[in-house]
């Protein structure tokens, strides 16, 4: 009888295991998978500010930020397989590992890392929006030179006609920030941790959760934006490919002239929660 019951017992336990384990595998890689994530949220703060600082210095150039962005990223991305994280334990091995990062920037239906110009837009170096430069500072300072070079040291900018204007909230202080380059870092992180990457993808898919996973900046949705962003991740996860979204922006004062011809500005903002 004691056999009997004994082997009942067993055969209890050994399901309860296996009803309990996949519970806490999932559990484990979940944590270390979030953790993760969060690592890669603060680099991609970091990586902002080194990008829109290298386009404040080289004309608010979007090839010149993505370089940089993918340079202070490179702790936080995988290989091409998705698998794991190549170490940078040498500077051989992160010379070729950035190398490798700006050849496979694109994950077939968008870039891993994207830089967004959130402002100025066209419209506002162009002499028309709502926050408009006027015609007369699209030029060379003294007028010299074509309406193309916006200068962004040009002192005509912080001059109101009205003397008793406010210099910090007046109209010359608005027009001083329209020279203030606005960029968003739009990471689509790959997950490299099995399983966890697979129900972290689905939990996005299923329910946009900007406070939780995207962390996005504070501010108005750009609802077209984010609807692309998330098509993008559906279209990965179809191909086997575990993304999440992480949308940091940073703003600074422009240190090199703007050339609206030879860097094209956007025609709208297209960044992701970030009201300017």
């Amino acid at each position: 009888m004691w056999g009997r019951v004994g082997g009942r017992e067993s055969g209890q336990v050994a399901v309860e295991t296996a009803l309990i384990i996949p519970l806490y595998v999932f559990l484990i890689l979940g944590i270390l998978q979030l953790g993760l994530i969060a690592q890669a949220r603060v680099m991609a703060k970091y990586a902002a500010y080194r990008a829109v600082r290298v386009g404040a210095m080289h004309n608010a150039s979007v090839k010149a930020m993505e370089a940089a962005a993918l340079f202070h990223l490179m702790p936080v991305l995988t290989d091409s397989q998705g698998k794991r994280i190549l170490p940078n334990d040498s500077s051989t091995s992160a010379i070729t590992k950035y190398a490798r990062l700006l050849t496979e920037n694109s994950l077939g239906v968008g870039q891993m890392v994207k830089i967004v110009i959130c402002g100025p837009t066209d419209g506002e170096l162009s002499g028309t929006g709502g926050q408009a430069l006027a015609a007369g500072y699209q030029s060379a300072l003294h007028s010299r030179g074509s309406r193309n070079e916006v200068d962004f040291d040009d002192p005509r900018l912080m001059i109101s006609e009205d003397p008793d204007m406010d210099p910090q909230t007046g109209a010359g202080m608005r027009q001083y920030n329209r020279l203030r380059l606005r960029a968003q870092l739009q990471l689509l992180y790959r997950m490299p941790i099995p399983f966890a990457n697979w129900i972290i993808t689905r939990t996005y898919i299923g329910a946009t959760l900007p406070s939780v996973l995207m962390m996005t900046q504070k501010g108005v949705p750009n609802k077209a934006s984010t609807a692309t962003q998330a098509s993008t991740v559906r279209t990965l996860e179809a191909a086997r490919v575990y993304t999440i979204p992480i949308n940091v922006s940073y703003a600074m004062r422009m240190q090199s002239n703007i050339f609206l011809s030879k860097f094209a500005l956007p025609k709208t903002n297209e960044c992701i929660h970030y009201k300017p």
